[in-house]
């Protein structure tokens, strides 16, 4: 048993750059490859059970194949067991072992209740338990607590866990996750020091090197002194140019992206997030936390939700669903999606409007300008792309003595040969440049500073060696490479001309700010927003058939949020729009209550006529229907009951030119409605010989009808 649970330990893959598990999770699925191991622990232990009743170790028998049924998540087996030995031990510490267990048990099972049902029972015990059985109780509870990140408690109960580890390795990971745990409670000093321990009590080269970067990244640090900033960037820098830890590099970029944040300084850190991304070989997951970190600080920082929803969705294709909170990262994802696909239209229908004022030869130039722009992003995007790729190549290092060899202790400009040679290792990898300031910048730009270039999104690192492709320099490029390119001619025809096509541009821009509104008040819950995107359309659009609806949806938020007034809402909704439903209701709260009521009346009058009519007591069944059709226009039962009004006629005149009549008289009032296919069935039954005959067979009694003219 010892050996499998360390071999399921080490098989433990952890994400590092989220709160690690305290217990390593029970998975049936994995457990699966140690089933011969398991078998046979269920072989041995059962030996003893059967056949050696009186032996002192039956307690620790039953304790094994619990323990098995429990990793191999055969829940009812496990609980059985335990709570035998539970009930029938006389030994103290297996009798507390057992506890412990249901305890995880309940845990893994997501069982509030029974978690704490165990935990009484446990406070209730006389004898003490164990320093083995103490600190598993911890552990348990520190587990249960950080699943529900409640890391207060989660904190409480590993401190007591970790003093009474024996194993390094172990005391290692809880002292590591102890300061994952205390940074997210934002205490910096006690996180830096439990990363300390963390590194110094570490066996494996994983865990070391993470304590290590995360200490740094944690270091106490007064963000005034130059120094000790240089001090931890130089750290860094040392670490990055480490061949050891080359396939590391996205992880050090992220915990140098975290020093920055503490600093803050919200830019730079995502200029380091940037270069993780850039550097990133085959760790998928802290690719994703990287572009995640990034959508954080564009969200609740920048407040840029477009460069925030690209970010989150690159997290969510790089992760998979074991990541902690995958779930909710992605319905954030969705959501800010939603809000990008709506402000594109939005400035898609604004770039259409602005054209169509433009004059001719403005268009033309205004068009020409956006195909070379949209040709150089590609062309910029290529570059970075072929960049990127070298920068995950890792060099081998030269065995040969270069100019900047310790050994060496000549003077640098006194070597011919080593200046030739720095001058061919420049010109491989910078190419041939002018001397002048920022000259490994190819277009100048304060990459720092401009947030639109640092974006992860574009995979753009610190640009090198990526010359403009304008004019000239253009000369060479696969024209294939534009396919995408829209041509001058092709973005022309979508211009709209006339003013119908104006009014269907105006359409979509109207219900683009109504979707994106909603987005905002529901989904994204950020009222200024929202409120900002209402307010426009309704300044823009107070015709549009959604007007009235954005008009109540302002009035619903102001009725919560201090940035507007509820009752001007309310008044303008109701001066503006007084024949929609919210207006009415508004008006009179019991409009719902009586419409109901009012509706009920009016389907019982249709009711009772076709009721009458079915009997054929025609006049009783005109007269519910006059009150229907006179008292009620427009109701949902009118065109129901003028049907009914042409069944009564065909039923009870005496000519068939009386119903033809009838029949085109309701459909020329109804032409698409319900009743067209039967209407037009009807009609082709009255043919022009009986029309000439005049006369309907067997109609000679007379009937008070009511027919309209």
């Amino acid at each position: 048993m010892d050996k499998f649970e360390e071999d399921y330990f080490n098989e433990h893959v952890d994400d590092y750059n989220d709160v690690l598990s305290i217990l390593i999770p029970i998975d049936s699925n994995k457990t699966l490859s140690h089933k011969e191991q398991l078998d046979y622990i269920i072989t041995k232990s059962s030996r003893p059970i059967k056949f050696h009743q009186t032996s002192d170790w039956i307690d620790e028998c039953y304790l094994l194949v619990g323990w098995v049924r429990l990793y191999e998540e055969d829940y009812e087996n496990a609980l059985t067991t335990f709570k035998y030995i539970n009930a029938k031990t006389t030994d103290n510490d297996s009798r507390h072992e057992a506890l412990n267990a249901l305890l995880r048990m309940f845990i893994e099972k997501e069982e509030d209740a029974n978690v704490i049902l165990v935990k009484d029972i446990i406070k209730q015990e006389i004898a003490p338990f164990s320093d083995k059985n103490t600190k598993n109780y911890h552990l348990n509870f520190a587990h249960y607590y950080r699943n529900k990140m409640d890391y207060g408690q989660a904190i409480q109960h590993l401190r007591y866990a970790v003093e009474l580890e024996e194993k390094k390795h172990h005391k290692a990971r809880y002292y590591f996750i102890l300061g994952q745990m205390l940074e997210k409670r934002g205490k910096v000093d006690e996180a830096y020091k439990a990363y300390i321990k963390a590194e110094k009590l570490s066996k494996t080269n994983v865990l070391e090197f993470q304590s290590d970067i995360s200490a740094y990244s944690m270091q106490p640090v007064d963000f005034n002194d130059e120094k000790q900033v240089k001090k931890i960037k130089k750290y860094f820098d040392k670490k990055l140019k480490n061949h050891n830890y080359w396939d590391d590099r996205d992880k050090i970029y992220y915990e140098m992206a975290q020093f920055q944040v503490r600093k803050p300084d919200y830019d730079r850190a995502l200029i380091e997030l940037n270069e993780s991304v850039q550097v990133s070989t085959t760790n998928k997951i802290q690719k994703g936390h990287s572009y995640l970190t990034a959508g954080d600080i564009y969200y609740d920082v920048k407040k840029d939700y477009i460069a925030a929803a690209a970010y989150y969705d690159s997290a969510v294709q790089n992760f998979d669903e074991s990541v902690y909170g995958f779930e909710e990262i992605k319905k954030k994802s969705e959501n800010l999606q939603d809000l990008a696909k709506y402000t594109k239209i939005i400035m898609e229908q604004e770039r259409l409007i602005k054209l169509a004022d433009m004059p001719d030869d403005e268009v033309t130039a205004f068009l020409e300008e956006e195909i070379e722009n949209e040709k150089e992003e590609i062309i910029l995007k290529q570059q970075y792309a072929k960049e990127n790729e070298k920068r995950k190549t890792k060099p081998e290092v030269s065995k040969s003595t270069t100019f900047n060899s310790k050994a060496s202790k000549e003077f640098y400009f006194y070597n011919t040969a080593a200046i030739a040679q720095g001058k061919s290792q420049f010109l491989r990898v910078w190419g041939s440049r002018p001397l002048e300031d920022n000259w490994r910048r190819s277009n100048k730009l304060d990459f720092a500073t401009n947030n639109n270039q640092n974006t992860l999104n574009n995979n753009r690192p610190s640009p090198r060696n990526t010359p403009s492709k304008k004019g000239k320099e253009a000369e060479g490029i696969d024209e294939n490479l534009f396919a995408s390119v829209k041509s001058l001619d092709e973005r022309k025809q979508e211009i709209p001309k006339s003013e119908e096509e104006l009014q269907a541009v105006h359409k979509k821009l109207a219900d683009a700010l109504f979707e994106l509104g909603k987005v905002y008040m529901y989904q994204i819950k950020i009222p200024d927003n929202a409120l900002a995107n209402f307010n426009r359309f309704l300044s823009t659009y107070p015709e549009d058939e959604n007007a009235y609806e954005v008009a109540y949806l302002v009035y619903v938020i102001c009725q919560e949020y201090d940035g507007c007034d509820a009752e001007t809402s309310k008044k303008y909704l109701i001066d503006n729009y007084p024949d929609c439903l919210y207006s009415k209701i508004l008006v009179n709260p019991n409009y719902v209550k009586e419409t109901n009521e009012r509706e009920n009346y009016i389907r019982d009058l249709y009711v009772d006529a076709y009721t009458l009519y079915n009997k054929g007591d025609y006049n009783a069944s005109d007269k519910k229907l006059n009150e229907l059709l006179n008292d009620f226009p427009q109701s949902s039962y009118e065109e129901k009951g003028r049907f009914l009004r042409v069944l009564l006629v065909g039923r009870t005149t005496k000519y068939y030119k009386n119903f033809k009549e009838a029949i085109l008289n309701f459909q020329k009032r109804y032409p698409e409605g319900e009743f067209k296919e039967i209407s037009e069935g009807m009609l082709e039954q009255i043919t022009e010989r009986r029309l000439e005959n005049g006369y309907i067979p067997g109609r000679y009694h007379d009937f008070d009808i009511t027919v309209e003219e």
